[in-house]
């Protein structure tokens, strides 16, 4: 069976140990140790485009940063205090942690599907070229190709995976799920079509966390608002402010719990 796992990839520039803030860090003791915690968080949240978070409704603390990461505790805390001073990290008010560079540097799956679409392309390409000592059979042959395949996909449910093609339905819907605490199916035509919709506007899987992370940082703990977590109030026609709204930030002195845990 093929295997349908999503990759992903950290993308390091070269020169990345060079970088001003690595530098300030490399000069410290106990800097290398910081510098590999920094490269396990930044591992550890790459599915979640920099986001890290034990579950929807519990935030890491140091002990279980120390413990994903094999790290001392000691460094965890004095690592944090670093990161966030030099803006390599945010924390936000759910206890939520961002590593800010983490999703400018993620490589995807749908890089490699791209690259498989191109190879296909040039392989269609050169099957032209050889058609050419008989252009009227080659046509003939590519136009039954063509219907046959369009005959094959008008059969399949517009909601199946393969009508799909590289929208991320799912994984839209498993992080609100995650983020939220909440069972939203990933098969409600609804759902599926606002997601659709600002797909086509142009939006993209990154777009949707930060929308998600946005709300859910502002309405999550309010009883009220709690309610509008939802696919079609995130979603909808107002998709573009909550994406653009300023984050909800606090430093680690506002923070629910004792900031000596970091």
């Amino acid at each position: 069976m093929a295997d349908t796992r999503k990759k992903y990839w950290l993308k390091l520039d070269k020169n990345f140990l060079k970088s001003p803030q690595m530098k300030v860090i490399r000069n410290m003791p106990n800097g290398k140790d910081y510098i590999i915690f920094y490269l396990s968080l930044m591992l550890e949240s790459v599915e979640t485009v920099g986001h890290l978070r034990f579950t929807s409704l519990v935030p890491y603390n140091a002990e279980m940063l120390s413990s994903i990461t094999e790290t001392n505790v000691d460094i965890v805390k004095s690592a944090i205090k670093i990161f966030c001073e030099l803006g390599m990290m945010q924390i936000f008010d759910d206890g939520t942690i961002f590593m800010t560079e983490v999703p400018k540097i993620t490589g995807k799956e749908s890089e490699s599907a791209e690259r498989v679409r191109q190879y296909r392309i040039r392989q269609e390409e050169q099957k032209a070229l050889q058609c050419n000592t008989n252009v009227t059979k080659c046509n003939d042959n590519k136009d039954k190709d063509k219907n046959k395949y369009k005959y094959k996909e008008e059969d399949k449910d517009i909601y199946s995976p393969a009508k799909q093609d590289d929208v991320p339905y799912k994984d839209i819907i498993e992080y609100l799920n995650f983020k939220t605490g909440k069972h939203y199916k990933t098969t409600t035509p609804k759902t599926l079509r606002e997601i659709k919709a600002r797909i086509n506007e142009g939006f993209e899987l990154e777009d949707f966390k930060i929308v998600i992370d946005n709300k859910c940082s502002e309405w999550l703990k309010d009883k009220k608002m709690n309610q509008y977590l939802r696919p079609d109030t995130l979603f909808g026609t107002k998709f573009e402010s909550y994406l653009n709204q300023t984050p909800k930030e606090i430093t680690t002195k506002d923070l629910d719990i004792d900031i000596s845990d970091f």
